[in-house]
């Protein structure tokens, strides 16, 4: 027994010298031995799983931080103070701008206002009273010579040809605006002459009295004379009857009574 059990002890000995000689002459050391149950024979040791290299979650770390800058941000109870009061000053700022633009309407308003009853109370003007034109004196003698003349004028064109030619220069001044033309008394006379050539066999016959307007300032009358007129060339054949006005203005400036301008239009035809 004693054999046996000194050279277990030996052999103990030898391994332990050994492995210490082993582990000193490199730098690799042994690992620890496994506490656990050794696998068994035939199995294949799985490899162990590698480390991540992602960080694990940081809840809490990250809501200390976010917790720590919400903290850091918060203003200051000064600053809220600040803040507070110029608030408050901007809102009276407003108010007091529309406290003074509604003063301003007020103030126009009533300004207004008493303009208005100012305009009431004054007095109104009296009326200026109408100047009354007085008639011309001269108007009445005007008007009967005016009358007289556009009568004689249209006998004589119910005359001869001869006789109406003849007695033409004497109603006419020495330039005549003749239906809208203003010419010379001879060019009159060459217009006469070819009227009377045309219808040779003439009767203008007024119908009542004519109407006579006169003015003061360019001392004429407007004298209108409504007739029946008949106009006939035996020669042609021809037949021209009917109602017209005359139209005259008579001039009494330096001198008799003249005809200073001649117009006329047809009312009617016979026959139309």
């Amino acid at each position: 027994m004693r054999p046996v059990l000194f050279l277990t002890l030996l052999l103990s000995s030898a391994c332990a010298t050994g492995a210490a000689l082993a582990q000193s002459g490199s730098n690799w050391v042994d690992p620890p031995g496994k506490s656990g149950p050794s696998a068994s024979e035939g199995e294949r040791v799985k490899p162990a799983a590698k480390p991540s290299s992602k960080p694990g979650p940081r809840f809490e770390a990250e809501a200390d931080g976010r917790t720590h800058a919400h903290r850091s941000a918060a203003p200051s109870p000064a600053r809220r103070e600040t803040r507070r009061h110029d608030r408050t000053r901007a809102a009276e700022m407003r108010r007091e701008r529309r406290a003074a633009i509604r003063e301003r309407a007020r103030e126009r308003g009533q300004a207004h206002t008493a303009r208005t009853e100012r305009l009431a109370e004054r007095p109104a003007p009296p009326p200026a009273r109408m100047a009354r034109s007085e008639p011309d004196p001269r108007f009445s003698d005007w008007a009967v010579t005016a009358r007289r003349l556009s009568l004689d004028y249209l006998d004589s064109v119910s005359a001869p040809n001869g006789a109406m030619l003849a007695s033409a220069p004497r109603f006419y001044g020495s330039t005549v605006r003749f239906h809208g033309r203003v010419m010379s008394i001879g060019a009159l006379l060459a217009e006469k002459r070819r009227f009377a050539r045309r219808w040779p066999e003439r009767r203008y016959e007024p119908q009542g009295e004519p109407r006579v307007a006169c003015d003061g300032a360019s001392a004429t009358c407007l004298v209108r004379v409504v007739h029946d007129f008949t106009a006939q060339s035996p020669t042609r054949g021809g037949r021209s009857q009917g109602v017209a006005e005359l139209t005259l203005t008579v001039s009494f400036t330096g001198g008799p009574p003249v005809i200073v301008a001649e117009s006329s239009r047809v009312l009617s035809r016979a026959g139309a």
